[in-house]
């Protein structure tokens, strides 16, 4: 099982915390391939954080991640995986 930590620089304060919920809701609902979800939102950057048993990489969540911000947010900066753990 891998941890992944994701973040999604550049979020406006405006829209940052609802998409938060929105996104750890779409990966609770319907990614539930992805276990543990958890999407927060401070100082402008989102930060999800979520397990799965085939992303030793954290690309697959990186790019499902990526859809979830077209989404619901639109327009954001940079994202980069900040770690992979295997727990």
């Amino acid at each position: 099982m891998y941890k992944i930590m994701i973040e999604c620089l550049d979020v406006a304060p405006g829209s940052g915390p609802q998409a938060a919920i929105d996104i750890e809701q779409e990966f609770r609902i319907h990614r539930t391939w992805h276990e543990r979800p958890s999407c927060t939102y401070a100082n402008g950057k989102l930060l999800l954080i979520a397990r799965n048993d085939f992303d030793a990489d954290g690309k697959a969540l990186l790019d499902e991640f990526w859809d979830c911000l077209a989404a619901y947010l639109g327009e954001h900066g940079s994202m980069h995986i900040l770690s992979v753990e295997q727990v």
